[in-house]
């Protein structure tokens, strides 16, 4: 008990020091030169935000979306967009910010309400739509999720849109719009009359059979009051959306990872959130399989009912959300203690009774050594009591069947058909501007582009235009009301990988890299099938 109180104390304080030493959030001012019908907040992907940049600064994937829609709603006053910064980071896993990734993720949800706050705060009118990549697109899920629970800083007839690219909150099997299995275009938004977005195309595509690799409570079925308006678009073999269905050890490791800080520049650093990552998650996983799967409060009477495998709880309790119930802890090792205790006095009773007593005490006087011999034979003698034959084999019945649960629960990374579907993961990541997905042909970044340009439109022709921002213009617009076309002048490339991958190959987040994904074998290139939280 005391080792226990030492380590968890030890995490407690570490915890403390690195909120201490946590970095000054970027700024997230949002600066509208007139009231645009159409506001688009874009949440890049892991690596690829740029916190001190301008927020109209057009990198990465989302700039593949954000050109084309400025291009398709060239109009002043019709779409204006920025980008939400925020750390982007995977603990230094992976190239991009050192944030570990639920950190990161919590800062970019926080930095997102803030921002479509300050939008709608000065543009009543204004319609808010919502992108995100990779780990931006878990930062605009859970947002989207609040606002349809009706949990938001933005009632939901405000948000007209929500696009997702590659969520790690996607559920298993999901259609490309959550909760929408039927629909195979976007809902038109709250208050307009969706003139402009009938003609819009469909987008048929099959659904991937995975599921994200983020939290499990992050997951929704639907979306509320926005579900029809949120589309997610997964390839299917990309592992941060389409994660094998039996595979809940891949999430553990996913989520343990998404814990850390590492820096190759700090290795004891390193090591110390490695090891308070992993305190964490062995103290909640034991405690809950004791809590939850043990019972009886001796060994004679034990018995292993396990609720859950052990890769599912690793995977609960992997998610740095999960509380570290320390009065569950400390009643788990009181329990595991008692057990102890009860098979020490079996022992006790059996060694120290009278008759024994008496026969070590002559042994002992006459021979030590024969004394300690009797000891033992006596000790020999009283393990078998703690475990009777017949519960022996109830135990051993009941650990196979947690050992067998805990492998048909990961079976899947058990096939060699699910590696052939991973194959090219890396590539399918960053495949979302050159695979078809519309009726018409259309990749899902040009799909979405133009699904925000037709809701400009309509939203123009109900609330208008370049309207006069609440406290005044801006003395320099954002966006459209300086550069015609809303792009930087100068690109940068972006600088590391997506969650849960390194750098790569999409021609806008890797330097301009074009080289195409391999395609599934026998699906065609046009046709890989796409799918949605």
């Amino acid at each position: 008990m005391i080792a226990f109180a030492v380590a968890l104390g030890s995490v407690t304080a570490g915890v403390a020091r690195a909120e201490e030493g946590s970095p000054t959030a970027p700024s997230t001012r949002v600066s509208i030169g007139a009231c645009p019908a159409l506001y688009a907040l874009g949440i890049q992907g892991t690596g690829e935000s740029s916190p001190d940049a301008a927020p109209s600064t057009d990198t990465g994937m989302l700039s593949t979306v954000f050109r084309p829609l400025l291009a398709e709603a060239a109009e002043p006053g019709l779409v204006d967009r920025a980008y939400v910064p925020y750390e982007a980071g995977f603990g230094g896993a992976v190239p991009g910010g050192a944030a570990p990734y639920a950190e990161s993720v919590d800062g970019g949800v926080e930095r997102l309400r803030s921002m479509a706050a300050q939008v709608t705060g000065r543009c009543p009118d204004t319609r808010i739509a919502v992108i995100g990549y990779s780990q931006g697109a878990h930062v605009a899920s859970l947002f989207a999720q609040e606002v349809g629970a009706g949990m938001g800083v933005l009632p939901a007839d405000k948000v007209a849109a929500v696009a997702l690219f590659a969520d790690p909150t996607r559920n298993e099997n999901a259609p490309l719009f959550p909760g929408a299995p039927d629909r195979t275009t976007p809902a038109a938004a709250p208050g307009t009359e969706g003139a402009a977005l009938a003609e819009v195309a469909a987008a048929r595509q099959a659904p991937a059979p995975g599921g994200g690799l983020g939290p499990q409570r992050d997951q929704a079925v639907d979306f509320g009051k926005l579900t029809g308006r949120v589309a997610s678009f997964c390839a299917t073999g990309d592992l941060a959306c389409d994660a094998p269905q039996g595979a809940p050890i891949l999430r553990a490791v996913t989520n343990l990872v998404g814990q850390l800080k590492l820096s190759g520049g700090d290795p004891i650093g390193s090591l110390v959130s490695i090891a308070q990552a992993l305190a964490y998650t062995s103290i909640k996983t034991a405690s809950t399989v004791v809590n939850e799967d043990i019972s009886g409060s001796t060994l004679a009477a034990l018995s292993i009912s396990p609720k859950k495998s052990i890769s599912q709880r690793l995977a609960d309790a992997a998610d740095p959300r999960t509380p570290l119930d320390v009065n569950a802890a400390f009643q788990a090792l009181l329990k595991v203690g008692m057990i102890g205790l009860n098979a020490v006095a079996t022992v006790v009773k059996t060694v120290i009774s009278p008759a024994a007593i008496a026969e070590l005490a002559t042994a002992t006087l006459s021979n030590p050594l024969a004394g300690l011999t009797v000891l033992g034979t006596k000790l020999v003698g009283a393990v078998p009591q703690l475990v009777p034959p017949t519960t022996g084999v109830r135990l051993v019945n009941e650990a196979f069947t947690a050992v067998q649960q805990n492998v048909t629960d990961n079976q899947e990374l058990l096939d060699v058909t699910t590696w052939v579907r991973y194959w090219d993961a890396l590539q399918r990541h960053h495949a979302y501007s050159r695979m078809g997905v519309g009726a018409d042909g259309a990749t899902p970044t040009r799909y979405v582009a133009e699904w925000f340009a037709a809701l400009a439109r309509d939203a123009a022709a109900v609330s208008g235009q370049g309207a006069v921002p609440v406290g005044g213009s801006d003395t320099r617009g954002a966006g459209i009301f300086t550069t015609p076309t809303g792009a930087s002048t100068t690109t940068a490339p972006s600088g590391g990988g997506q969650f849960p991958f390194g750098t790569g190959a999409d021609g806008a987040s890797s330097g301009g890299a074009t080289t195409p994904p391999a395609a599934t074998p026998g699906t065609p290139t046009t046709t890989r099938p796409f799918s949605v939280n």
